[in-house]
């Protein structure tokens, strides 16, 4: 019978040496990435099988073994890295340049800044989407939700915490853009 990506995962961390462990667990607890590892879930690991427990209950499993595969090769254990890629068959997933990411470097965000604002609808479900992903604030989702004016919620939108939050929040609110106003993106999209 095949192995389980659980099981495959014990076998890794078994292999690992003490101090290799301990800064196995060091790596996980310190990722900023969500879903996050806190101290305290650490502090109740105790040996390579509760370790494998942690990761397939915090993350998928394959988003455990990307992340074990990242943590192997940050703490030098390329060899143990590769024995888990092969026998788990992982390939990882290479990113495609997508429309938003053009060759100029031009965030599709940044492009079309106005039509955005001139055009955009629904920016009520774009802010519940944004929010619940945690890219914007409490604050910030409370004070444009405030804005009667689609325009104005959608300039203070990308002036405030997109623009803050650099080209991952303005990834996010592509995907968000996508779902909610799929017509505009498309059009805006052919006249690249």
């Amino acid at each position: 019978m095949a192995k389980t990506i659980k099981e495959h995962l014990q076998d890794t961390f078994e292999d690992l040496v003490e101090d290799k462990l301990k800064g196995f667990k060091i790596k996980l607890r310190d990722r900023m990435e969500e879903p996050r590892v806190r101290q305290a879930t650490i502090d109740k690991i105790k040996d390579h099988l509760d370790l494998a427990d942690v990761m397939v209950n915090t993350f998928t499993p394959k988003e455990a073994v990307r992340i074990t595969l990242e943590i192997l090769k940050a703490i030098k254990e390329n060899n143990l890295a590769e024995e888990l890629r092969k026998n788990t068959g992982y390939t990882p997933v290479v990113p495609q340049p997508g429309p938003r990411a053009p060759p100029d470097g031009e965030h599709f965000i940044d492009r079309n800044f106005t039509e955005l604002i001139k055009r955009a609808h629904n920016v009520d479900s774009i802010l519940d989407e944004l929010y619940q992903k945690k890219v914007i604030s409490d604050e910030d989702y409370s004070t444009i939700r405030a804005e009667k004016i689609p325009q104005t919620k959608m300039r203070e939108l990308i002036t405030g915490p997109i623009r803050s939050a650099g080209t991952k929040g303005k990834d996010h609110l592509y995907e968000a853009l996508k779902k909610s106003n799929v017509l505009l993106i498309e059009e805006l999209e052919a006249q690249r």
